[in-house]
């Protein structure tokens, strides 16, 4: 059975540094890619203010970790630049496509979960999907903004009747 887990990108420091939430993230595709087989990884994440000020894409670090814990390379799609969540779904879809999994696995944070689920199925619409929470590491003082954006988003997304930008 062919497989793609799709894993979607976050912040990584100046220095290029995974943050615990993309960490997180990576450890649970991690997880998945050594006890599957058949399976290949799709990292996303680009550059931005708020999540990669430095000279590589954040797919760039999130690959490189990924080796480094044993993930061949072979196992590696080409990186997607993505700035935010609805890219990660608009520019993702045409290589997922392109590969026709028979699943695919999408790995985010468990707190981001609610909003990544309505846009894949407003934007990525895969027919064999499934959604893999990756257990969050924050402190409940660090994850309570996380939370609260997230339920704006979402409630944003509800009020536009679901257009996307």
């Amino acid at each position: 059975m062919k497989r793609i887990i799709l894993t979607l990108g976050a912040p990584n420091d100046e220095q290029g540094n995974l943050s615990p939430m993309a960490l997180d993230r990576l450890e649970c595709t991690l997880g998945l890619y050594q006890h599957n087989d058949h399976v290949k990884i799709l990292c996303t994440g680009g550059f931005g203010e708020s999540f990669n000020t430095t000279n590589h894409p954040h797919a760039y670090y999130s690959r490189r970790f990924l080796m480094e814990q044993g993930v061949s390379e072979d196992a590696l799609l080409e990186p997607v630049l993505t700035t935010n969540t609805v890219e990660d779904f608009r520019m993702s879809k045409p290589i997922i496509e392109r590969e026709k999994p028979d699943l695919l696995l999408v790995v985010t944070s468990d707190f981001h979960m609610r909003r990544v689920k309505l846009l894949h199925d407003l934007i990525l619409k895969y027919p064999h999907v499934v959604f893999i929470p990756a257990k969050s590491s924050l402190s409940g003082e660090e994850l309570a903004p996380l939370v609260l954006h997230e339920e704006l988003a979402v409630k944003s997304l509800q009020e536009r009747n679901f257009e996307l930008y």
